[in-house]
């Protein structure tokens, strides 16, 4: 682990931060869509189950790894235009299909509840996060979103310690929730312990990742706490 937790300090954490896509919630099917409008004039064609693969490191990666994948190639500037319309597309309808992940509203709820304050830390772009999280009515819940378009992307630790900035919280008193290992890279780096869920979009079996615990659904949350506290 990271980071020290006071064992008897049932107030930990303070704030739990959570990634967005495939943690809370389930975009593909909305990202699949996107991709296709935008790339239409390619006949490329992908479904959800497909976007969970790709996605992850941002709107750029997501169409690199859609063109690799068709044996597409693509000159940056091509690949430019190409994010700029899916961002676009997605812009225009980001919450037509995506659902919240059972039980998440539930474990948000209860935080909130236990006096905890929550953020959400995602490589969506900004407008789109916050649409999306108010769309599906996270936003009762979310104090602070920090999406694409001002920090680095994660793995990077910036827009995790900006998330910590704007809720005053110093790292010790912080968790980080995410599905895949751009989430442990980001919250290790930021000195967070981090849970990641079995349920999200990780190619890899998330207990391969080196994170501190795993969530197989978010009725473990309580527990994956109490666990975290016992082993600090």
């Amino acid at each position: 682990m990271t980071q020290s937790i006071p064992h008897a300090d049932t107030r930990w954490p303070q704030v739990v931060i959570f990634d967005l896509d495939g943690t809370l919630i389930d975009s593909a099917p909305d990202i699949a869509a996107a991709v296709n409008a935008a790339l239409t004039d390619h006949g490329i064609v992908i479904d959800a189950a497909a976007a969970r693969r790709f996605v992850g490191d941002g709107a750029r990666k997501l169409i690199e790894r859609v063109l690799d994948a068709h044996d597409v190639a693509a000159t940056r500037t091509e690949i430019d235009a190409l994010t700029a319309a899916f961002t676009a597309c997605y812009q225009d309808r980001p919450c037509q299909h995506s659902v919240v992940f059972d039980g998440a509203v539930l474990a948000l709820a209860r935080l909130r509840a236990d006096g905890r304050r929550l953020a959400v830390c995602t490589n969506k772009p900004q407008r789109i996060a916050e649409h999306v999280i108010a769309h599906l009515g996270l936003d009762h819940y979310i104090d602070v979103v920090i999406g694409a378009g001002v920090h680095p992307l994660k793995p990077d630790p910036a827009p995790l310690r900006a998330c910590l900035a704007a809720l005053a919280c110093d790292a010790d008193a912080a968790l980080y929730v995410g599905d895949m290992g751009v989430d442990r890279e980001a919250g290790h780096a930021a000195g967070l312990p981090v849970l990641l869920a079995a349920f999200g979009y990780a190619s890899a079996p998330v207990a391969e990742l080196g994170a501190d615990g795993v969530l197989t659904h978010w009725h473990e949350m309580p527990g994956a706490i109490a666990a975290l506290r016992r082993s600090a």
